[in-house]
């Protein structure tokens, strides 16, 4: 079974998420980038990073950095799930190395063939 590192601060999202997810893939959840980056460093197994733009402690965008910086991940997919929508935030996580970028909220269906598809 892949897993997927859910990274977002609301605890709702999260649950709403992973409700959708756990019955294909096994999704471990942080609260925030400082959060995911500790749980990674443990030598957590990831395939797949899910993450929000706008957090606390660490955002989203460095937590990407720190991501594609790891040699272990670097070729790792990364989903930006937000409701961030300004065109250069997006343009910033592409440079960064985002493979896909969905806006919050979307529909399960949708989320679940972008996993497949990058997968």
């Amino acid at each position: 079974m892949k897993t997927i590192l859910l990274v977002d601060d609301s605890t709702s999202i999260r649950n709403i998420v992973k409700g959708s997810l756990v019955r294909e893939y096994l999704v471990l959840e942080a609260d925030n980038g400082q959060a995911a980056l500790d749980l990674v460093a443990k030598g957590t197994a990831v395939d797949l990073f899910l993450l929000d733009v706008n957090m606390p402690v660490m955002d989203g965008l460095t937590l990407l950095k720190h991501i594609k910086a790891n040699p272990l991940f670097a070729k790792t997919p990364v989903l930006m799930l937000t409701t961030e929508t300004k065109q250069e935030r997006r343009q910033e996580a592409k440079t960064l190395g985002a493979t896909g970028w969905i806006l919050k909220p979307c529909d399960p269906e949708t989320l679940l063939a972008a996993l497949k598809n990058l997968l």
